[in-house]
């Protein structure tokens, strides 16, 4: 490595900006909420109270995050211009 060439930024972490897993996260809870939301229809059940509501969104939340760790490696590094 030449004295030319920009240093780079140890504390730079590598892989997708965490905006973009948060997002990712979110948007797979809501997936696997709806998936089970159908589920609890197919099986019969008109209404639901607020206890299994809560489960349905803890479960869809632990889903979501577990999903996006698993996809989180497989995503391509995203490029961010060098700051001045």
């Amino acid at each position: 490595m030449s004295p030319t060439d920009p240093a780079r930024r140890p504390d730079a972490p590598a892989g997708p900006p965490r905006w973009l897993l948060v997002m990712l996260a979110a948007g797979l809870s809501l997936l696997v909420a709806t998936v089970l939301v159908l589920l609890l229809g197919l099986i019969g059940a008109e209404r639901i109270n607020e206890v299994v509501f809560v489960v349905v969104l803890v479960v869809a939340a632990l889903i979501g995050g577990w999903l996006t760790r698993l996809l989180a490696p497989r995503l391509p590094a995203i490029r961010r211009p060098p700051r001045p």
